[in-house]
């Protein structure tokens, strides 16, 4: 059972530390960092179809994508939908 002790995280770490842990991750990697690499890929891939590609109408729809992902959280928030 060696190898089953290592994986349990609380056999090496205190449960100070792992709660720690777990709070600091959710507070700021799972609130914000992965809607703000999807809209700055969507304002990426908006500038490549809508100047190289000439696609206008993808570059629209990136654009916009970009722009609900960057203000979507807050105006749910502002319409107390989002807590």
């Amino acid at each position: 059972m060696g190898w089953m002790d290592y994986l349990n995280p609380l056999s090496w770490m205190s449960p100070q530390q792992y709660l720690g842990f777990w709070q600091l991750l959710f507070s700021t990697l799972f609130l914000g960092l992965w809607s703000r690499l999807l809209a700055l890929s969507f304002l990426i891939l908006a500038f490549w179809f809508g100047v190289r590609r000439r696609s206008f109408i993808l570059g629209f729809w990136c654009f916009a994508a970009a722009t609900l992902l960057a203000y979507g959280g807050a105006l749910l928030g502002f319409a107390g939908l989002l807590r």
